[in-house]
């Protein structure tokens, strides 16, 4: 028999009135109820004060309110974290919401898998148009998983409070990577990833508005910055398979720096030179195809890519005849 265990959850609010009534109602009907909520309002500049105190007080003794300067979501969740109590903890983004055996799924797995530093969960991705993707994480490595972005994500995963305490929460000054960056420092410390494949969340993927180039660059270089760190690790750790693992990594790394020079080739050359190892020939599969890495072994990385640019433009222009 299953011993009850508390679980905080912390879902960090700001600016979503039209949202966070429906994310807190999926976790008030969780059929885990052993649960420590609060919802931290970051700085909100519109209604979203008012829904949390209408919910609360129709939901008495169910949810507590922190409310503090906007100081962005991992300060958030770090603040959330320090105000509950509970052995895991659920990190819930506002505009997302839990499916109702999502905890209960979660704590039963911990128990059987004798309480894994890390749960990562499957999860729907529910787009503006109405459509959804569902996402399944891939953990037979954990290490694997990480470099490849399938370690779930915040709302579907469920991390233990002791190895988040030790980590040291959330990086309060990253703007992305955030989960995968905390994850990083758990398997770094040694913690275990567990695998829940059941479908546990839905994850709003919601229209904020034009995207500057800036702001997109830099999310990129925070994913190259997050893999060389764990590059950076893997080389010293003495894992039997980190030569595997290493060689993935550098294979994700190249198709960022691509991703990059499609608006800014000088800066990817530049991040080429100093990230990816000498020697490296990327592969030929789904995201790269054979004549690419044709023209990459004959006229290397800058000849490559404009080669590649120049196959592009002709495609599209005889493509409208």
């Amino acid at each position: 028999m299953h011993r009850i265990v508390k679980v905080a959850v912390v879902i960090p609010c700001h600016n979503v009135e039209d949202h966070v009534e429906a994310a807190l109602r999926s976790v008030l009907g969780q059929t885990h109820n052993d649960l420590d909520v609060v919802a931290v309002d970051d700085g909100s500049t519109d209604g979203t004060g008012g829904v949390l105190q209408r919910l609360a007080a129709t939901h008495p003794g169910r949810f507590r309110i922190i409310t503090q300067p906007n100081r962005g979501a991992c300060a958030a969740r770090n603040a959330g974290l320090k105000a509950t109590e509970g052995a895991y903890v659920q990190f819930l983004d506002a505009d997302d919401v839990l499916l109702p055996d999502k905890i209960a799924g979660q704590i039963a797995l911990a128990q059987r898998e004798q309480a894994p530093a890390l749960i990562v969960g499957g999860y729907r991705n529910v787009y503006p148009d109405g459509s959804s993707r569902e996402i399944r994480p891939h953990v037979d490595d954990a290490w694997m998983a990480l470099i490849r972005t399938r370690l779930g994500t915040t709302t579907a995963d469920l991390w233990r409070r002791e190895d988040l305490v030790r980590a040291g929460g959330w990086d309060e000054q990253l703007a992305s990577s955030q989960d995968y960056e905390l994850a990083f420092r758990l398997l770094r410390a040694g913690g275990r990833v567990a695998l829940d494949d059941r479908i546990t969340a839905e994850v709003l993927k919601r229209e904020r508005g034009s995207i500057s180039r800036t702001n997109e660059l830099k999310n990129w270089e925070r994913y190259i910055a997050l893999r060389v760190a764990v590059r950076e690790h893997l080389l010293t750790s003495g894992l039997p398979n980190a030569e595997a693992i290493i060689a993935e990594c550098d294979q994700y790394l190249f198709r960022a720096v691509r991703v990059i020079g499609r608006t800014d080739p000088a800066q990817a050359a530049a991040l080429f030179a100093r990230v990816m190892p000498a020697g490296f020939v990327p592969q030929a599969g789904e995201a790269l195809s054979a004549t690419y890495v044709a023209l990459y072994r004959l006229l290397g990385f800058r000849g490559a890519e404009r080669a590649a640019a120049a196959l592009d433009n002709l495609r599209r222009l005889f493509g409208r005849r």
